[in-house]
């Protein structure tokens, strides 16, 4: 009651001192449309102060009030003030809240996953409908890009929260909030990824592909880019000098090349570790450096490099959504550094440690293996 008092005192003051319409409603915004009562009362008031300014502000409370009793209360206001004789336009007859203010679905949302020790990532999309009823899209999207397995399917709010909550608990990883018209685009593209790639189409994403054309846009480059410059970060020395530090970190220590195309290069390491050649810690590790150059040529010569490049930008992304924006800046400059043709001479510091991390992962589990095996040598 205190703060209709205030405002009423506010609104008699201002049309004392002659001001326009619009700085008298603005004294009334902060109060109305939060109670449908004091705005009942606000009108009421209104009604009985006889100024043509109070008939704009009238009409300007109808236009924002989805309240039929509140709307109903600044009708019979306005015919107050007409029948006093102060000018009021015909106001229109009402036909219908339904009509007048039709059902409007809350925006899309997108939601994606950090990358698991696979190289895969969740993506979701969700699309809120009129009817209240929600589209929860879930799109699993492989390092390659590839749209390895697609669900969609119609729920309610309740039933979405529950099971979003249920998969923060279960991953390890937060969830981040994505542009839904990104991740729309994401799915689309790794839809297309899976075509070229000669896999089986996918009935389930057929049945909503009109859906998520509708949600996505087109994008030239990864989101990251909107958010992080390219100049930034591109040519930073000490960003490029951290390649240890980011796979050292809770979101990538889990990055390793697959066994199958590092274990020549493991084997050849430790050969030359055990080698009955006498060299010198020089010459060894200059043979070190020779075989991680090869394995980095081998492997990243042709489209896996794109990949890495693709999931640095990704991760980018993902680092500065957790607040991690030093990581998210170390991951980007890895990523623009791979633009560059390889060059043996000057190794993308990011491959160079991936090959060395996974070298050391392979042999270090082999020999824990092997410690681990029973002897079958009788001791005397």
């Amino acid at each position: 009651m205190d703060d209709i008092k205030t405002v009423i005192d506010q609104v008699k003051a201002s049309l004392q001192e002659g001001k326009a319409e619009d700085e008298i409603f603005q004294d009334l915004h902060l109060l109305i449309g939060k109670d449908p009562e004091i705005d009942l009362q606000i009108a009421d008031f209104l009604g009985g102060v006889p100024y043509p300014a109070i008939v704009s502000v009238l009409r300007r409370m109808l236009e924002i009030s989805d309240n039929k009793k509140v709307r109903k209360g600044i009708k019979r206001s306005l015919y107050r003030l007409k029948s006093r004789g102060i000018p009021v336009d015909e106001v229109p007859r009402e036909h219908g809240i339904s009509v007048l203010h039709p059902l409007q679905a809350e925006p899309p949302q997108g939601f994606g996953s950090n990358y698991d020790f696979h190289g895969d990532r969740l993506l979701l999309l969700l699309i809120p409908h009129a009817t209240r009823s929600w589209t929860v899209i879930e799109g699993v999207v492989s390092e390659s890009g590839e749209l390895l397995d697609f669900l969609g399917e119609e729920t309610t709010r309740k039933k979405f929260k529950s099971f979003y909550g249920d998969l923060q608990r279960r991953n390890p990883f937060p969830f981040v909030e994505i542009d839904a018209s990104y991740a729309g685009y994401l799915i689309t593209q790794a839809y297309q990824t899976r075509l070229r790639m000669g896999r089986s189409s996918l009935q389930s994403y057929l049945r909503l592909k009109g859906e998520i054309e509708q949600v996505k846009k087109d994008y030239g480059k990864p989101l990251i880019y909107s958010l992080i410059q390219a100049g930034e970060v591109s040519e930073n020395a000490w960003l490029l000098s951290k390649a240890r530090d980011l796979l050292k970190s809770d979101f990538l220590h889990d990055w390793n090349i697959e066994e199958g195309l590092i274990r020549p290069y493991a084997e050849a390491i430790r050969e030359a570790e055990e080698s009955k050649i006498v060299l010198s810690h020089i010459q060894k590790e200059a043979r070190f450096q020779e075989i991680y150059q090869q394995a980095i040529t081998d492997i990243f010569s042709g489209e896996r490099k794109h990949q890495i490049q693709r999931r640095l930008e990704e991760t980018a992304y993902y680092l500065l959504k957790v607040n991690k924006e030093e990581e998210a800046k170390i991951s980007l400059a890895m990523a623009i550094d791979l633009e560059k043709p390889l060059n043996p001479f000057q190794p993308n510091p990011f491959l160079q440690q991936l090959v060395i991390k996974s070298i050391l992962v392979l042999l270090t589990e082999e020999k824990e293996k092997k410690a681990g095996e029973p002897s079958f040598i009788v001791k005397p």
